[in-house]
Order: C-alpha cells, then structure tokens, then sequence
C-alpha cells in the first residue's frame, strides 16, 4: 500500500534505532543487570541536570542531594516532585536549556503544568511507543486508526493551520483519525463505517471512547470482526476489566495497555492483554510510595524528571530490591461521559476531555471540575490562582469549542463557578465530574 511504503521510508533512521532497541531488551532481562545499567544512567542523567538545569541545581541544595548514588533504591532518599511545586517555580523552569516547545498536562488528574520539551522527548517517546507495539506484532507504518483528540488544535491562533499540519502528518504516518469528543449515536455509527472502511492493523482510543463504542455496537447487535483489526490499545486511561472483556468481544483481537503520560511520554506496554505492563526500564524507574506511581526518567529529556509524582494509583508490592519493572494493577478514574443537549433538543454523550481540552487554552485555568445541574446544565467550577474570569467570555469559548464538534450549546446552560483551590478524592485525585442528586 502506497501510504505505508512511505511512512516506512520516511522512518528508516528510526527503524534503525528501534531495531536496536528491540535487541538491547531481548539480551538484557536479569533484574540485577537492570538495576546496575538504571544506576549508571541515573547518575549520568542527575549529573547533567544538577550541572545544567537551573531549577535541580536549586532543587538539589535545597534538600542536599548527593552528586551520585550507589544504589537505583537510593531514589527513595530523593524529595518527591510534584506538579505543585513545578507549578509554583515555573519562572525558574522556564530557565531550561534547550526548550523547543512545551507540553501542557491539563488533564484529567490535576493541575494544569507547562514541562519543558525538546527533540530529544519526541524521538525517545517514538522508540518506546513502537518498541511496545513491535511486543504486539505492530510495525511502524502499519496501518492505525485513532479515537483521539488534540487540545492544541483548539487553540485560538492558527487552528486552522495546526489542523491541515495534522492531517499531512497522520497521511503520511498511515493514520486514520475519528474525534474522541463526541460519542452520540450518529457519530459513532461513522467512526465503525470508517474503521470499516480503513481496515487497520490496530485501533487506539481512550479507554471510555472504547467502550462507548463496543457498547453501542454490541446493542445493535453488531461486532468489528471482519475489520481486520489485530489490537486494540487503551491509552490514558484505566479501563476496566469488563470493559476489556466487552471491546474484546466486538473487536476479536486482544486488548492491551499503552501506560504513559504527556510530561513523559509512553513508559510502558503489556503484551497481548491488559495486564502486566513492562516498564521501559531503559529510559524509565518506577517506584511505589503510598500506593502512588513515581517516575525517574533515565534518557536524554529536555527537563529530567526525578522521584516525580505520576498521581497514577497501584495496588502492586515493591520488588525487595530495585525498580519496579512491571505492574500488574492501575487504579484511576476514567474520563467520565456524560450527555449533554444541544439548542435543537439533540442528545450529545460527550467526554470531559472535550471540555478540558477547550478550555486549557485559557492559560489562567489550572484546575477544572465539573458537575451535572438538575436541570440538564453544566457547571464548572475552576481554580484560576484566585482570579474571576469573566464569565461571558469562558462561556463563549467552551460553545466555539463544542461548534468545532457539531455541539451548538446555549451558553447560559453552562455555569463558571470560581474555587479557591482545587477539588480533591480522598486519594488525592482530581475530582472530575459530579451528578447531582435526583
């Protein structure tokens, strides 16, 4: 097929690269070894950082950090990084040698934090994301359909731009895209049409999107058997045992994890089912404190991240000596659907990551969290470093958003609700959507 052959042509470096990746896990899997090679490239990495990035040579006299470690444990001495802490020293980030670019976490779990990235972050993550897949039988090239979407693409400047770039980019990389935002009926009859249509080897969405699809197909009482899919991949979010057994059913192919996040990129993939999955210890070492995922970053990265707070949950035991290579549990809350109704009366069942990724253009919204009104409304309460934002313009920005999708909203059905900090669960979580009680 044409568009394969030159998404491998365009990739034949990389290939290279990825090749040799794959041979460098297949002779490396005595833990002892690992944990010797993690210790030297922690030390090569930790040295860089303290020696050229202004905020860890801060960080480290601040808590008195050795210059190197002995031992890959010796991480659990090291303060824990939050986002709070990026957050409130962004002036000092920003000070970063080498910054490209930077990457917004304004996701589902938090507040909203600008990390510093540079080349070094994408072609790393492009080897793991195809060293997990090539675990899975899928080749770089082959051909993929997403259900995805892309925050950045609702940017006020250059929207349109960044939409054509888009679509040059998946053509070439042998990618169909569908939009994750709006799951009504209508439009997930035309992502199976297209899924159909495209054939592809794999199909990767969110967890929610995934099953919203399985789920609406299964009551039709049709499956994607003869697509010709081989896998599905859940990404960003943790679905559920029996959501995995129900996109099974209907796809006919296994499903499995792709574990990563967007200050790091992908750390780890499963084979062939949901669970276990195996860390890419190579760029990656995984600790558990209080049931709490913490990442050390071991590769060429713009902006290291060292003993940094993932907010992801386990309910895994820590080796007795060591990282942790793979996990066998993830405990999150899925990107909640709820339905909303547009001024025609349509019923839309819509993501909170559509609103999420609408309003993270607003850069004085940090934190945001919503909630069912009685009456079909929506509201959203949002931390914004004590600032009130105007009301009619938050409004407007969220319809222009919904537009983009098809969803002509009456913007007085939307409520802003100020909050002087940001909403928590128990665990620490953010709290995403509430319903309101009948």
């Amino acid at each position: 097929m044409l568009r394969e052959r030159i998404a491998k042509r365009l990739m034949r470096r990389r290939l290279l690269a990825l090749d040799r990746l794959t041979m460098m896990y297949e002779g490396a899997t005595d833990p002892n070894i690992i944990m010797r090679l993690q210790t030297e490239l922690f030390n090569i990495h930790w040295g860089r950082a303290w020696g050229t990035v202004p905020f860890y040579a801060e960080w480290r006299a601040e808590h008195s950090l050795p210059e190197r470690i002995g031992h890959i444990d010796e991480l659990a001495d090291f303060p824990v990084l939050t986002k709070a802490v990026l957050s409130q020293r962004m002036k000092i980030v920003s000070r970063t040698p080498g910054i490209e670019r930077y990457t917004l976490t304004g996701g589902t779990s938090g507040i909203s934090t600008a990390f510093p990235m540079s080349g070094d972050d994408a072609r790393a993550s492009w080897r793991n994301t195809h060293l997990g897949r090539r675990w899975n039988g899928i080749e770089p090239g082959d051909r993929l359909f997403m259900i995805w979407g892309h925050s950045h693409l609702f940017s006020a400047t250059g929207a349109w731009r960044k939409q054509l770039v888009r679509q040059a980019k998946d053509w070439a990389a042998n990618i169909d895209r569908a939009s994750a935002y709006n799951l009504s009926g209508r439009k997930l009859d035309a992502i199976e049409a297209r899924i159909r249509a495209a054939r592809p080897v794999y199909v990767i969405g969110y967890g929610s999107c995934l099953a919203q699809l399985c789920h609406h197909l299964r009551d039709a009482g049709y499956d994607l058997h003869d697509a010709g899919v081989q896998r599905v991949v859940n990404t960003s979010e943790t679905m559920s045992p029996g959501d995995a057994t129900l996109v099974k059913a209907v796809f006919g192919c296994p499903v499995i994890n792709e574990y990563g996040m967007a200050e790091a990129g992908v750390i780890g993939y499963s084979r062939g089912a949901l669970y276990p999955v195996s860390v890419f210890w190579n760029d990656f070492a995984l600790r558990l404190h209080d049931r709490r995922i913490l990442l050390t970053t071991l590769g060429d990265r713009c902006f290291p991240l060292i003993n940094y707070d993932t907010e992801d949950l386990s309910d895994d035991a820590m080796p007795a000596a060591g990282s942790l290579l793979e996990f066998q549990s993830l405990l999150g809350k899925a990107r909640d659907v709820f339905t909303l109704c547009d001024i025609d009366g349509c019923r839309h069942d819509v993501s909170v990551v559509l609103f999420d990724h609408v309003l993270k253009q607003i850069p004085q919204l940090r934190s945001l969290h919503y909630a069912l009104r009685k009456d079909g409304g929506v509201r959203i309460d949002y931390f914004a470093d004590g600032a009130v934002l105007n009301t009619t313009y938050l409004q407007a920005r969220l319809a222009e958003g919904l537009a983009q999708e098809g969803i002509r909203i009456d913007p007085d059905k939307i409520e802003f609700n100020p909050i002087d900090t940001p909403l928590q669960t128990m665990a620490g979580k953010r709290v995403t959507l509430k319903r309101e009680q009948t």
